[in-house]
């Protein structure tokens, strides 16, 4: 267990309410994706990361690797932004091409790795998000991570709630709360659905593994109950956990279902099959219903699965760039080819792969790659593969570090729901962008500071069962027998003279 105590000072203090304002504030408007709303969200990393440096202590706790990959995140941008002196852009690989560009439109800006300095720089300020959330994160307390989560879960509801009302409404409609006509598509407050689809999958992952970590819970800690105490327990808010986290699962899926979104399905299917299996031996925290409930767990986990595919082809909008994508793929890999080994700059896509766009594909503006791996090598070339492995790597690696045998806390759970819903959100990015969404962003650092917390819970021990056995009962049913005076007493039967 760790002895680390929660910090009371007011930078922690201070630095703990900048991590609440990021998370409500991220989502809020068109899910960061305006200048105004992300200029927000930076200014509060800004502020976040200065409390860091200035009050480092709670960060000891960081591994090397984990550093190194950080300052390394931070660092790329940069130094695709430092000037090369005695080197011409016709040098650089790839840029040649808009040296004649940038000599017509009159720039005459020093030569960088970066075809475009200013989208570069943009984009750098962009990454202070998710360094900001997570190093906030590593610093809090449980106690602190369990109220962030708290927030999450209710953001998360709301969400949902809104996405519902959403469904099949017009552009008209209040519900839309100013945000793009979706054409009946329930996405909240985000700008696409697949985007809101994965905020919601991620939280659901954290939801169902609390779900399981509750259910049943009562019937370990308290041991035989008569009916009376069972009704008593279920009264109070611990006994209504499991109904929660359930209600909540059940709402969160149904959002998913109703954007339409086919990735976002998908991976809630494969999500509620990963949480069936992988928990199916500890439901309750120690498996309290046995291989009956190993068994009815998998079963239903599949069950869901299955009955969620003629939903997925009913409810599925056909996405117009699903077919395209290849084509896309094929533009971005040509570009990779041409701007190796340096990339052509981070946060430059846009105003640069239009010279790899197909014809057929002209009419289409394309803001990103639809891939996030297939865009960090077009934009940062090898330093970006470099990254993409070591933190895939340092991922890997710490699902053994949490996965451990013995009882599990309701902390150890949380810990597997959000490395869960990092699982998810990489696999997602294979055809979409949700790492260069400012909401999502944020909402994938404060799951990966939880699976990265140095935090070793307990498990909670069974309440002792108050047996009497057949010799405790004989014994408390015997006289108890009083000591005799040493002095002398006299009997009231007999006469004092005789």
């Amino acid at each position: 267990m760790s002895t680390r105590q929660p910090l009371t000072d007011w930078s922690s203090r201070l630095g703990y309410y900048t991590l609440l304002a990021m998370l409500l504030f991220a989502p809020l408007f068109r899910s960061g994706k305006v200048p105004l709303a992300v200029m927000t969200l930076e200014l509060l990393a800004i502020a976040a990361l200065v409390l860091l440096l200035w009050r480092p202590r709670g960060l000891s706790s960081l591994a090397l690797a984990e550093r190194v990959l950080l300052l390394a995140l931070l660092a790329v941008p940069l130094l695709q932004l430092l000037p090369i002196p005695g080197l011409s852009r016709l040098s650089l690989p790839g840029q040649a091409d808009y040296y004649t560009a940038l000599q017509l439109a009159g720039s005459d800006s020093w030569t960088t790795l970066s075809i475009l300095p200013r989208e570069t720089a943009l984009g750098w300020l962009v990454l202070l998000l998710p360094v900001a959330v997570y190093l906030l994160v590593r610093k809090l307390s449980v106690a602190q991570i369990r109220t962030a989560l708290v927030l999450v879960f209710v953001m998360a509801a709301a969400q949902a709630v809104l996405g519902l009302l959403q469904y099949g409404t017009g552009p008209d409609s209040p519900f839309m709360a100013g945000m793009d006509e979706s054409g009946g598509l329930a996405k909240g407050t985000w700008r696409g659905r697949n985007s809101y689809a994965n905020f919601l999958d991620m939280t659901l992952m954290v939801s169902l593994a609390l779900f399981m970590a509750t259910l049943g819970r009562q019937r370990r800690d308290a041991g035989a109950q008569t009916l009376r105490q069972k009704l008593v327990y279920l009264s109070t808010l611990q006994g209504h956990k499991a109904f929660i986290y359930g209600a909540l699962s059940v709402l969160l899926l149904l959002a998913v279902v109703f954007s339409r979104s086919r990735a976002g399905i998908g991976m809630a299917v494969v999500g509620i099959l990963l949480v069936g299996t992988l928990f199916s031996r500890r439901i309750g925290g120690s498996n309290i219903y046995g291989l009956t409930g190993t068994v009815v767990s998998v079963v239903l986990a599949c069950g869901i699965a299955i009955g969620l595919g003629p939903v997925w082809e009913r409810f599925a909008a056909r996405d117009p760039m699903s077919d395209g994508r290849w084509t896309t793929f094929e533009g971005v890999i040509s570009g990779i080819g041409q701007f190796f080994p340096f990339g052509a700059g981070s946060g430059t896509f846009e105003q640069v792969f239009p010279a790899f766009q197909a014809l057929e594909q002209a009419s289409v503006t394309m803001n990103q790659a639809h891939n996030s791996y297939l865009e960090w090598l077009f934009t940062a070339g090898v330093m970006g593969g470099l990254l993409i492995v070591g933190f895939l790597g340092l991922y890997v690696r710490r699902w053994f570090q949490v996965w451990k045998r013995g009882d599990w806390g309701d902390f150890r759970y949380i810990q597997v729901g959000a490395g869960l819903a990092l699982l998810l959100t990489l696999g997602h990015e294979m055809v979409d962008f949700h790492l260069f969404v400012p909401a999502n962003l944020v909402f994938f650092a404060f799951f990966a500071g939880i699976f990265f917390y140095p935090y070793e819970e307990p498990a909670p021990t069974a309440a002792r069962r108050r047996t009497v056995t057949a010799d405790a009962g004989v014994e408390r049913n015997r006289p108890v027998l009083q000591p005799v005076s040493p002095e002398p007493q006299s009997n009231p039967f007999m006469d004092e003279d005789s």
